[in-house]
């Protein structure tokens, strides 16, 4: 990201946004009305604020069943709004009269939530509106005089997918139909499944269409999405290479038209080489992107100015992960100029991300020591996310207490420890309550602002609020590691360790090797798994033990634990 010309020209685009009269990427209104669920309101239960002519009971009987399904995912309560935004724009996409059909598949979109509560469920659906579309004009194209065809029109149209789906197999169980009349149908009856939430079966038709029809852009792209989507990163990626090859010949004969498809390709081509753990790669995908939706923005700069911010985005946090933070503020900086401009025209839209990214800036600038910058962009945030959190606590309190654990931890560095304080008890506050509500998701953020809390006590000399807040934190894991053994690890370990260092300072030593030993078991075993995130953190509790055997006279004790911390490297690092 050292190319100040491309900066320059970034800062005319953000300029361009600015001034242009239209709002980036403002949905058309539907043609027809269609129900609607609050969003500001999504407990103790969901309510309609739009019903069109869907009669009152069949209302409430989906409000209170997707309230169960809701319950049964366990869905946080920013998941909540995600889910009942991403209701909305399902069924914005069927006329009312097909209310009835569409409600068990937003109903099962709850579930895909469980134990995922990074899902997003407002990008999953845009997917589903995207993916019936993509379906509806392919089978305009198809015309036979195959008696099954007008069914299978009928039926998507109705959005009775379970009946599409049948007759789509009796057409494929049909003998004598050309390879490419297959492969279409095989196509067509993809999608059907992935849009009846059965991605397994959508993936093995795929499979056929494509084995078929390699050739055919919308199958080979189709195909790859739903194997990156089932994780099968490895088979995606000659399909995902193949296709941006593909998108990069016909672009260059033809850019108006394909130069946006390609650019979308390789910032996909930026994702998986990422998750495939290949960052020379992901870096040149991504900024082959780039240099793409800069010349499409140039143009339409309200299109495809979100494009620009959203892979200066992906492209910080690859610099980041890859612990080059210069590079990645200056791309962070950069999608924060467009995100700015962006915001102007909708604020709705655009300030969540906003604040993220000022968010991400600011651990950013507190990895580098620049405090002043990191204040300010914290403070920038906090504005913003008080303000969201106004119009709708239950979607913006999560990331109104992450700024603040970060503010929190800024002050801490820099010793001023009063202001430390306020900023974590008020996240911690926050904290509790979506703890309470959600404790297998939240309460381990609980946990660390606890931690933090207690790191700060103890600089302060304030003993016994220390060791409270480390035995809280240590309480509150305890029922989430019966319901899930092993996935706390790293936050027990870390408690563990900051309690260690407590009780040394206090000369309980004893109990104080009783804590380092219980750590240094758990990072061990999160070293083994992954000794990039984790061999420091070892090595650290590994080297508080060492200092507290030579301070107990217990030398070859010492000694021994010294040699294998060398062996990690970082022993000399003492919490």
């Amino acid at each position: 990201m050292r190319n100040r010309r491309a900066h320059r020209w970034l800062a005319g685009l953000a300029t361009a946004l600015a001034l242009t009269g239209t709002a980036a990427q403002t949905a058309s209104p539907p043609a027809v009305c269609a129900p609607a669920l609050a969003l500001d309101d999504v407990a103790p239960t969901f309510r309609f604020v739009r019903k069109c002519d869907i009669t009152p009971e069949r209302l409430t009987r989906f409000a209170a069943d997707a309230e169960r399904a809701a319950h049964r995912a366990r869905l946080r309560s920013s998941q909540r709004v995600a889910f009942a935004k991403a209701a909305n724009l399902m069924f914005a996409a069927a006329p009312p009269e097909a209310f009835d059909r569409l409600a068990p598949l937003v109903l099962a979109l709850a579930a895909l939530g469980t134990g995922k509560p990074d899902l997003d469920f407002a990008a999953l659906a845009r997917s589903w509106v995207d993916r019936y579309g993509l379906l509806m004009r392919r089978v305009r194209v198809l015309w036979t005089d195959d008696p099954l065809e007008p069914q299978v029109h009928a039926a998507l149209a109705g959005f009775a997918f379970d009946d599409a789906a049948k007759s789509l197999a009796l057409e494929l169980a049909e003998p004598g139909a050309p390879d490419e009349l297959t492969a279409e149908r095989s196509f067509e009856a993809s999608i059907v499944e992935w849009l009846r939430l059965s991605p397994k079966r959508a993936l093995a038709l795929a499979r056929i269409a494509h084995a078929m029809q390699p050739d055919d852009l919308d199958i080979a792209e189709f195909y790859g999405d739903l194997l990156e989507e089932a994780h099968l990163l490895e088979q995606a990626q000659p399909v995902v290479e193949a296709l941006a090859l593909r998108y990069q010949a016909l672009a260059r004969d033809k850019p108006d038209r394909w130069r946006g498809r390609f650019a979308r390709e390789l910032g996909k081509l930026g994702v998986l080489y990422t998750a495939l753990a290949l960052p020379q790669d992901a870096e040149m995908a991504y900024l082959h992107a780039l240099g793409n939706y800069w010349g499409l923005a140039r143009e339409q700069p309200e299109r495809f100015g979100p494009d620009v911010a959203d892979v200066l985005e992906a492209l910080g946090a690859l610099y980041r992960d890859a612990e080059r933070p210069d590079d990645a503020i200056d791309a962070y900086r950069e999608a924060l100029k467009l995100e700015r401009a962006l915001a102007q025209h909708d604020a709705t839209v655009y300030t969540v991300g906003l604040a993220r990214t000022l968010n991400d800036l600011g651990v950013l600038y507190a990895m580098t020591h620049r405090a002043d910058e990191a204040r300010h962009a914290y403070a920038e945030a906090l504005d913003l996310q008080r303000e969201l959190v106004r119009e709708n606590p239950m979607a913006h309190r999560a990331a109104l207490a992450r700024t603040l654990n970060n503010l929190g931890n800024l002050y801490s560095d820099d010793g001023r420890f009063s202001d430390a304080e306020q900023a974590y008890d008020e996240a911690l506050t926050i904290r509790r309550a979506l703890a309470l509500e959600s404790p297998t998701y939240d309460a381990p953020d609980m946990v660390r602002t606890l931690t933090n809390l207690g790191v700060l006590y103890r600089r302060q000399g304030r003993v016994s609020q220390a060791e409270k807040a480390y035995r809280e934190a240590l309480r509150t894991l305890q029922p989430l590691e019966r319901g899930a053994p092993g996935a706390f690890n790293a936050d027990k370990a870390r408690v563990l360790n900051n309690l260690g260092v407590l009780l040394s300072k206090t000369r309980r030593r004893y109990e104080a090797e009783g804590a380092y030993r219980r750590a240094i078991v758990l990072y061990a075993a999160l070293a083994k798994k992954e000794p990039a995130n984790y061999r420091s953190d070892y090595a650290r509790v590994l080297g508080n033990l060492a200092k507290l055997y030579a301070e107990m006279g217990r030398k070859r004790e010492a000694q021994a634990v010294r040699q294998t911390a060398g062996k990690l490297g970082g022993a000399e690092r003492i919490e």
